[in-house]
């Protein structure tokens, strides 16, 4: 057996003998360059962002708008945070047109300060009264930070002509025109469309008017209490009550007036008024008590100016943008 393996060998090395090798290419040979300490399948890490040396926070304004500006045609009454007048000084109500705008630079110091301006010009009616005919204007500038979310605090000044403020700076706090001077803080909330909002508001009389007056409001926006084919409306319940003190005339430190507000915002489902559109139409009713301080004045005037109990009632059209 041996045997037979090596002669069947011998007889095979011949063929293998005549075989030849594979052909060795000719030319020069490139390598590719091979980077054994990075890894093929590891991505090269991304630079790092550049991180300013400052970065100024980024102002907010809660309403979401820049300004406003709203005609109220006719309300039956005119009153000053909720004080009612009586037929001595006016008996025909009011028309108003009032506005607000915040300035384009609403970072200020880098610090998410806004500028805004306010004012309003209106008309007291009633020719044979005291304040009938007379023009009604305030302007107001103020410096106002978000400082929570729709929650903005605001520092400003205020100057106001007519109505009751400029009649009694000038016939009886000695001013020599019908107009008075105040700083004052607000605070405002609201969350845009539903659910609580509100405001307060100090002031600090210093010329015509000298004394301290405040504004609280407080109310809730119920939606879609009313919801028909093209057109519903919310519902805003709010309440206020405005103190002061010898802000009026010596002496008269307490309360001008409690208030009740009822108002009916309306939008169309189509979104060409209300809400989120730049039309708003709200008709509205208040009704307010006169506090202490409303006897007080009229034992300062001699004669009864201010109504105890005071019903009111319009409609205000306002343009957003």
């Amino acid at each position: 057996m041996m045997k037979r393996t090596i002669l069947a060998l011998s007889a095979a090395l011949p063929a293998l003998a005549t075989e030849l090798p594979p052909t060795i290419p000719g030319g020069s040979v490139t390598y590719d360059f091979v980077d054994y300490e990075t890894p093929v399948y590891e991505p090269a890490p991304a630079p790092a962002p550049a991180i300013p040396a400052y970065a100024p926070e980024t102002p907010s304004v809660s309403s979401g708008q820049r300004g406003y500006v709203t005609i109220t045609p006719y309300s039956n009454e005119y009153t000053v945070r909720g004080m009612g007048l009586t037929d001595g000084l006016t008996d025909y109500g009011y028309s108003l047109l009032s506005g607000s705008y915040v300035l384009p630079n609403q970072n200020l110091f880098g610090r998410g300060i806004y500028q805004r301006i306010s004012g309003a010009y209106g008309v007291i009616l009633g020719k044979g009264d005291a304040l009938g005919e007379r023009p009604l204007f305030n302007a107001n500038y103020a410096l106002g930070k978000e400082i929570f979310p729709n929650l903005t605090a605001e520092l400003g000044y205020s100057l106001r002509y007519g109505g009751l403020e400029g009649f009694m700076a000038k016939h009886y706090d000695g001013a020599p025109h019908s107009a008075s001077h105040d700083v004052n803080f607000t605070l405002r909330f609201n969350d845009g469309q539903k659910g609580f909002f509100g405001s307060m508001t100090w002031g600090l009389g210093f010329s015509g008017l000298n004394g301290i007056y405040g504004d609280i409001e407080l109310g809730y926006r119920f939606t879609d209490v009313i919801s028909g084919a093209l057109i519903g409306a919310d519902l805003e319940l709010s309440a206020g009550i405005a103190p002061s003190f010898s802000y009026w005339t010596d002496g008269a430190d307490g309360i001008d007036a409690y208030r009740i507000r009822i108002a009916l915002p309306l939008y169309t489902h189509s979104g060409t008024m209300g809400r989120d559109a730049k039309l708003h139409v709200t008709p509205w009713i208040q009704a307010s008590k006169a506090g202490s301080n409303g006897s007080k004045i009229d034992d300062d005037l001699g004669y009864d100016a201010i109504d105890s109990f005071t019903l009111s009632a319009g409609v205000d059209v306002s343009w957003h943008f």
